[in-house]
């Protein structure tokens, strides 16, 4: 049996997600988040037996009768709260919306400079275009694509942990971790972008690979179809997918070196996902073609643009707005780059051997840092329920603990399979489990040492995780004496008090800005998004539901626009005047639950400029603009209702 000696490749990932780990505690929930870990983890190392036990026929309702459930809260939360997406996002939405609607242009600067979102852009377009003919809304399309992409990652992962693992405990873990935790219910299933699907490709992937030597002729051809669809797709969605092939390379040449490559059977494989990389370039010049885009490259940004932020220690190597500003400021993507190329050694010689490791360190952090899932790209609730606002550092202290700790959960299994794991590369699971090691580690050296960071890069090796997890063989059981079940419901008993109890306590602890209701959707004057003109003694207004106490109301206006802003409490008829701070009109006043209305007024003798959210059939608030009393159901003004 041909053994790898030392566990190299493991060895670095079990560091990478130790420092993930501590920096997932640093926070005032890491320490009932770790108390979560330890009750949890120790009652399902007591429960495991007993679980393993449960037949094929009990698993199947079990987790079928689980996932039905699952399904009914996903579209609960859809209904009753969902939010405001923005930035990144919305532009795309935005744009899919527009093309759907047969508007074939691209009015802002946004793709000529982030020109990656410009296919995923035009296939949202297509899936809105096909749920039109069959009369849904957009807003109703955009759910059923969340719900659908999300429940099919879900179920595909649960499938695949136990074709891999055959362990009934630990299909029941991870479907905890999918179903039971807000991986379901939060950033996944409320704001649809390109995360989930670089993750569902990269599992099918993955599973495309699975078992490839015992494949028949007409399997291998169906799963090779997909493989080169799925990695066209994802190199065009997101083209950091590269790190696979460096993958693929060092896992190839260690089984070359073991006399393996043979017995693998992975060459075709290997060509086919070589073939899906090469077409995602003719592919992406279709897909451009097809929606009418043309690169602008006055505007684009170069490659090193994301590396000069990634050596930027003041911004933690994370995104910088003061990069992005000089950047803008330059006359031409040449200029851009050699600007890069000239300031990216000075950071780097400035950080020295020990800055630039430290910095990485901070950046490994920030990329496995779980903790702020329900804030990515959320903007907040467009009208979160009285039930929701009154206790909202409840609600989010346990999404916070409960993420992390399902987070943890994972990882901590992982590193204790991987800290005992000597790779017998005659399996082909184990061959599958090494190629799922070494592409984490791809994308993570990819954003500490290369890229600029964002928390949600790090969630791209989710499935990576799990396959390693469930491939790596486990170790043999020891015997549990009689009181384990007892001590295992015990344990998970007093994980969700701990859990329940320090979100109660710790939760009015988080930040205290909680957003009661929101329109923040906008293409962004960055982007150079048009506002709307308002001609003299024209009258906007726009219904907002308050459904619990507030004391701060903001409207996005225009920089240098002159109009009167007014609030108005529909059931007292109490008047708010806003005043303007730079682009905004403020009001500092302690508001009561109910309805009120936005009023927007030019009283000049010239036109004013205000920025207006406008979109074709994509509802962006629960109430219609509108403009000297005619309804506009699909535009919106800019607003934010907080309790500060």
């Amino acid at each position: 049996m041909k053994k790898i000696k030392p566990a190299f490749l493991p060895a670095i990932l079990i560091l990478c997600l130790l420092i993930g780990s501590i920096g997932n505690l640093t926070s005032v929930l890491g320490v009932p988040a770790l108390l979560v870990v330890v009750l949890l983890g120790a009652g399902l190392y007591f429960g495991a037996p007993r679980l393993d036990h449960l037949s094929t026929r009990q698993l199947r309702w079990g987790i079928g009768l689980g996932l039905l459930a699952m399904l009914i809260a996903q579209v609960v939360v859809l209904h009753v709260m969902p939010n405001t997406v923005y930035h990144d996002p919305y532009r795309v939405l935005s744009q899919a919306d527009q093309l759907a609607a047969g508007h074939m242009t691209w009015d802002i600067t946004y793709f000529w400079r982030y020109a990656n979102n410009v296919p995923l852009a035009y296939l949202l377009s297509l899936w809105l275009r096909l749920t039109q003919l069959v009369g849904l809304s957009t807003n109703l399309s955009v759910h059923l694509l969340s719900i659908l992409v999300l429940d099919s990652f879900i179920a595909l992962a649960l499938h695949t942990i136990w074709q891999l693992s055959q362990r009934a405990s630990l299909l029941v873990v991870a479907f905890g971790f999918f179903a039971l935790s807000p991986f379901a219910y939060t950033y996944y299933l409320q704001v649809f972008y390109s995360d989930l699907p670089t993750m569902l490709v990269l599992l099918i992937i993955i599973r495309s690979l699975l078992n490839w030597s015992q494949k028949t002729s007409r399997q291998r051809w169906f799963a090779g179809s997909g493989l080169v669809v799925a990695v066209m797709l994802g190199a065009m969605l997101k083209p950091n997918l590269v790190v696979l092939l460096p993958a693929l390379l060092i896992v190839g040449l260690i089984l070359a070196r073991q006399h393996l490559w043979r017995q693998a059977k992975l060459t075709l494989p290997i060509l086919l996902i070589v073939l899906g990389f090469g077409l995602s370039l003719p592919a992406t010049k279709v897909f451009d073609v097809a929606a009418n885009y043309q690169p602008r490259t006055a505007f684009s940004f170069p490659a090193t643009n994301w590396i000069l932020m990634g050596y930027n220690q003041h911004s933690n190597g994370g995104y910088s707005g003061k990069d992005v500003g000089r950047a803008i400021k330059q006359p031409s993507q040449a200029a851009r780059q050699r600007y890069n190329l000239k300031t990216i050694p000075k950071r780097i010689k400035t950080l020295g051997v020990v800055g630039v490791i430290r910095l990485w360190v901070v950046k490994l952090g920030i990329v496995l840092n779980v903790q702020g899932i329900q804030r990515w790209y959320n903007g907040g609730f467009r009208a979160a329920p009285s039930w929701y606002s009154n206790h909202a550092g409840f609600y989010q202290g346990l999404t916070v603990i409960g993420y992390v700790a399902a987070t943890l959960l994972m990882w901590g299994a992982l590193m204790l399979k991987l800290l005992r794991w000597r790779p017998d590369l005659t399996d082909p699971h184990q061959i599958l489990a090494l190629l799922a090691v070494t592409t984490a580690l791809g994308y993570l050296a990819f954003h500490t040492l290369l890229w600029e960071v964002e928390p949600r890069y790090g969630q791209a090796i989710l499935p990576l995780l799990w396959v390693a997890l469930a491939a790596i063989p486990r170790q043999a059981s020891q015997s549990r004496p009689r009181w384990a079940n007892q001590a295992s419901l015990l344990n998970g008993a007093t994980a969700s008090l701990v859990a329940f109890g320090a979100a109660g306590v710790l939760g009015a602890q988080l930040p205290q800005k909680q957003v009661i209701t929101a329109q923040r959707s906008q293409l962004s004057v960055q982007y150079h998004a048009k506002p709307k003109t308002v001609t003299p003694g024209t009258v906007l207004a726009e219904v907002v539901d308050v459904n619990a106490p507030a004391n701060y109301f903001s409207v996005q206006i225009h920089a240098g626009s002159q109009v009167q802003v007014t609030l108005t409490n529909l059931a007292t008829g109490q008047h708010y005047r806003l005043t303007m701070a730079g682009s905004v009109a403020r009001l500092h006043h302690q508001l009561a639950a109910g309805q009120y209305r936005i009023t927007v007024q030019n009283l000049t003798t010239r036109g004013q400029q205000v920025d207006v959210t406008h979109t074709y059939h994509y509802q962006l608030a629960a109430h219609p603009l509108t403009v000297n009393g005619q309804s506009q159901p699909t535009a919106s003004l800019i607003y934010t209702c907080m309790q500060r």
